[in-house]
């Protein structure tokens, strides 16, 4: 089942691509893998997918319900209020007035230490989980999450990790950019590599395992150069 779907999709600021031709689609319980360096368009082909960016030519079929929070997201650096706990940072938006879902993702992420201290004295690995918390309420079918792995130590990453792959098995869908390209294969059914504002290949990770190099930043490197060569 498809959830969205983006065809020829471009963007320019001034007289700066951004986004060229952009297609791909989402599927419903797949998890897709947004790789690319700085400044290559992923933050901003989010930003497009979530509404908060506009686009100049292409269309975007949305096939997700009218709800706002059947896409869970977190873009950049969290949203939090800073002089409530994160307890009540969930409840703002929880839409469950037994809070029962709130209690479940804060014991899934590993969350209770700190979840009832105010968000102002968290350190970056607890502001992102809690983002990453946020993104995962009121049972979204979509969730887009931007280097969610930023500031988590080990054990926090493992805790994401298995996190959203037993939401993909619950059908939740998720698009994920990440430069811990080692972290993001285990997750990831299939990856886009974006360059330069445009997708220079879509590829499954079987097919990444199939190649004959044993780095996986060589391959996707080697992917991008010959792109750039052609």
């Amino acid at each position: 089942m498809e959830l969205l779907s983006m065809e020829n999709i471009s963007k320019k600021i001034k007289r700066k691509r951004i986004l060229k031709d952009i297609t791909f689609s989402l599927e419903k319980g797949h998890i897709i893998g947004l790789v690319g360096g700085n400044g290559a368009g992923k933050t901003t082909l989010m930003k497009v997918i979530l509404g908060l960016s506009n686009y100049q030519s292409g269309t975007l079929k949305n096939h997700i319900s009218t709800n706002q929070n059947d896409i869970g997201a977190l873009i950049e650096a969290p949203g939090l209020y800073p002089f409530l706990t994160g307890y009540e940072n969930m409840k703002l938006i929880d839409e469950d007035p037994d809070n029962k879902n709130i209690n479940l993702i804060i014991e899934k992420l590993k969350m209770e230490d700190f979840i009832h201290n105010k968000a102002k004295t968290y350190s970056l690995g607890m502001k992102q989980k809690l983002g990453i918390a946020l993104a995962f309420l009121n049972h979204p079918q979509l969730v887009v999450l931007d280097e969610p792995m930023n500031g988590l130590d080990p054990r926090a990453v493992k805790d994401v990790r298995e996190a959203i792959i037993n939401l993909r098995e619950q059908g939740v869908t998720f698009l994920i950019s990440s430069h811990i390209l080692s972290e993001l294969v285990k997750v990831t059914d299939s990856l886009l590599i974006i360059d330069k504002g445009e997708i220079v290949r879509e590829t499954t990770m079987d097919e990444l395992n199939q190649t004959d190099e044993n780095d996986l930043e060589n391959v996707l490197l080697n992917i991008i150069d010959r792109k750039e060569k052609a």
